[in-house]
């Protein structure tokens, strides 16, 4: 089976992770197009895991892509029902992911879990 990708609601309906993506393609067209191709494949179980997946910390895991020399992270996490929600998205430009970047996503998971009571 087949898991569902959904994007982060925020609070007030803004999709961030979309309107990022979307907005890359009008900048970065490969690196959308490959970011759009590595979410596709987070359906199927057998990506979850290195090169395409990383773990990083309970309840956050980023899928990694790359085009040329630009490097995109989405950061994602699980939830019941064979679902991926898309939690936060940057290009990354240093060796570490920055820790402001992961704590946005830490924040959305944590507001996710709150208002969906998961």
């Amino acid at each position: 089976m087949d898991f569902k990708i959904v994007y982060y609601k925020d609070n007030s309906g803004e999709l961030p992770v979309e309107e990022f993506l979307i907005r890359l393609r009008r900048t970065n067209n490969p690196l959308a197009g490959q970011a759009f191709k590595g979410i596709e494949k987070l359906r199927n179980r057998a990506y979850h895991r290195e090169p395409l997946s990383k773990y990083l910390e309970p309840g956050l895991w980023e899928l990694r892509i790359q085009a040329g020399n630009n490097i995109l992270r989405v950061i994602y996490t699980f939830v019941k029902g064979q679902v991926i929600i898309l939690l936060h998205v940057f290009a990354k430009k240093q060796q570490k992911t920055p820790v402001g970047e992961l704590e946005i996503a830490r924040k959305r998971l944590r507001e996710l879990k709150e208002r969906e009571k998961l």
